[in-house]
């Protein structure tokens, strides 16, 4: 089952969050083989915060970036090695599974290493090399990699130790063994009593006795003996092989690997896996916990992320990563902008007051019954971005939903909206660059860059105490974003007009067509709509100083 987010632009409003919740829940209606999952990519105003809690709602997921992450490429089912697993038991696994890579694990699957070819070939290699015979010896693998059983189980469970054989004469052996502390001597012997008395007496960690059928031919006493006893019904040479195999991963296993979590970007683990030798590499959580693996071959799926975009279309105003996205759908009532897709997609858009009624439309068009919560978030929406139908956006398809979401909830539409327009986000909650970024737009038009945001208030006299400190803000805010233009539309809801405030720009400011009351401050009569009524105006002067450049 695919996710497919629902998601609103950044910066969200009340209509972005509301389309996107309602829009998902639709979609899971009519589609049960996919899982839709309502999103924003901001946090949310204090009006939006308001409605959700006023209908006891969970509010969408918060998504930071749609980027392809490794959790979305990688391999879930592990196969993996504790650190006292054998070397054989490894290699079993590398064979049977056919993988070129085995994590190593400890308790609470906290990732410790990985064994690859490379570090068997290190390994097999080494065995050559007569001046490196110790190894760790954990005495219960040899039942894991040798065909026999345990005699007599010693005492330590592991100790660093030599396997050295008793295929030469007693006097060649003694000489063999005399410089090696008997504790670390694991002896793999025939049927040999006098090397195997000497071990006995001598206290080996351990003695391996090959080519043994039956008990009854071993002829050695090991009452006084307090090491390891295992037979084997293998040869000796047979028996050195696989003792060697016994070996805990832990000795050989490389924990200088590149760490990747399953939260890092795809890129970022396709350059990490390139910088390496191996054929894969381990993904851990935020704890260094095992959760996946990533090879070359999990590059070659599919790993957009699949969106619909509600309230927005432009890839400025959408969640960071959209461009590499696969986009489904688009619903809307804004401009078109220039989102490209390579297959066809679904859009639904029209020029009305909100993406929510345009969403109702399609409950309506689906014959897809609506509950109060949706029909309260629907409403809410509406009545938000037509500013409770005042603005000049509202056109009768928002004032028809209107009329009938409110008559389905029994309430007074008027009233409902006062209600969530009492929270709105002024401009004494947060600092001032919070103010102007809750939701600005930022347009690449003409070969210009602009920045706009608008705060609804009650009262101009808000703006008056405080707009110092928001010029200052919004200079900061066009400096940062490298904007040509910057501004915020003030609107007082009450009124019907807004406030421009803006940043320098010389060669606008001589063709903007609202009556300047100060510096870099302009009134705009009647003006509630930045989509409808201040936009056009915008870009209209950036196309005029975009001739003149010629």
């Amino acid at each position: 089952m695919n996710s497919i987010f629902v998601i609103g632009h950044k910066n969200p409003d009340t209509d972005s969050v509301c389309s996107a919740y309602c829009y998902a829940h639709l979609k899971k209606k009519l589609d049960s083989s996919n899982e839709y999952v309502a999103c924003i990519c901001g946090h949310m105003n204090r009006q939006t915060k308001f409605i959700f809690e006023k209908l006891n709602i969970t509010p969408p997921v918060y998504v930071s970036d749609v980027f392809p992450k490794v959790s979305d490429i990688m391999t879930k089912e592990v196969i993996s090695v504790n650190l006292d697993d054998s070397i054989f038991e490894c290699m079993k696994n590398m064979e049977n599974m056919k993988i070129g890579i085995v994590p190593v694990i400890s308790n609470g699957n906290k990732l410790n290493g990985i064994v690859s070819y490379i570090e068997l070939t290190e390994f097999f290699t080494a065995l050559t090399n007569r001046n490196r015979n110790e190894y760790i010896i954990k005495p219960e693998n040899f039942a894991k990699s040798i065909n026999g059983f345990f005699l007599k189980k010693g005492r330590k469970s592991e100790f660093t130790g030599n396997f050295v054989v008793g295929a030469m004469p007693y006097d060649k052996f003694k000489e063999r063994v005399e410089n090696i502390p008997s504790e670390k001597v694991v002896l793999i012997v025939g049927n040999r009593k006098k090397i195997v008395d000497y071990a006995i007496q001598n206290q080996f960690a351990a003695v391996i006795l090959t080519g043994i059928k039956k008990l009854d031919e071993i002829d050695a006493d090991f009452t006084s003996y307090n090491g390891w006893i295992f037979i084997s019904e293998l040869s000796t040479a047979e028996t050195l092989s696989l003792a060697m195999l016994s070996v805990p991963v832990k000795s050989i296993m490389n924990t200088r690997i590149p760490t990747i979590k399953y939260s890092d970007d795809v890129d970022l683990a396709r350059f990490e896996l390139s910088k390496s030798d191996l054929k894969g590499l381990p993904v851990v959580d935020e704890m260094g916990k095992l959760v996946g693996l990533v090879t070359r071959l999990n590059f070659i799926s599919n790993n957009k992320k699949k969106l619909i975009l509600v309230d927005h279309n432009e890839y400025m105003q959408a969640v960071d990563g959209a461009e590499s996205a696969e986009i489904l759908e688009v619903i809307d009532h804004h401009r078109l902008g220039a989102i490209k897709t390579k297959t066809p997609i679904y859009i639904y858009t029209k020029p009305v007051g909100s993406t929510c009624t345009l969403v109702y439309e399609l409950y309506k068009a689906n014959k897809v019954e609506i509950d109060e919560t949706i029909a309260g978030l629907l409403l809410s929406g509406i009545l938000s971005d037509t500013v409770i139908l005042k603005s000049p956006t509202t056109t009768n398809d928002d004032i028809q939903a209107t009329l009938e979401l409110s008559k389905f909830l029994g309430i007074n539409y008027v009233d409902f909206g006062a209600e969530i327009f009492s929270v709105i986000d002024n401009i004494t909650v947060g600092n001032p660059e919070e103010v102007i970024t809750s939701d600005i737009k930022i347009y690449n038009e003409y070969g210009f860059k602009v920045g706009i945001s608008q705060i609804e208030v009650v009262s101009f006299s808000l703006f008056d105490l405080h707009k110092d400190l928001l010029k200052t803000a919004l200079f900061n805010i066009k400096k940062a974003n490298g904007l040509d233009w910057a501004m915020i539309m003030v609107t007082d809801i009450i009124k019907g007009d807004s406030l421009l405030l803006c940043t320098s720009f010389e060669q606008a400011e001589k063709i903007i067509p609202y009556k300047k009351i100060e510096d870099n401050i302009y009134l705009l009569s009647g003006v509630l709509s930045r989509k409808k009524q201040l936009l056009p105006e915008i870009l209209r002067i950036l196309e005029e100083l975009s001739q003149t450049r010629k």
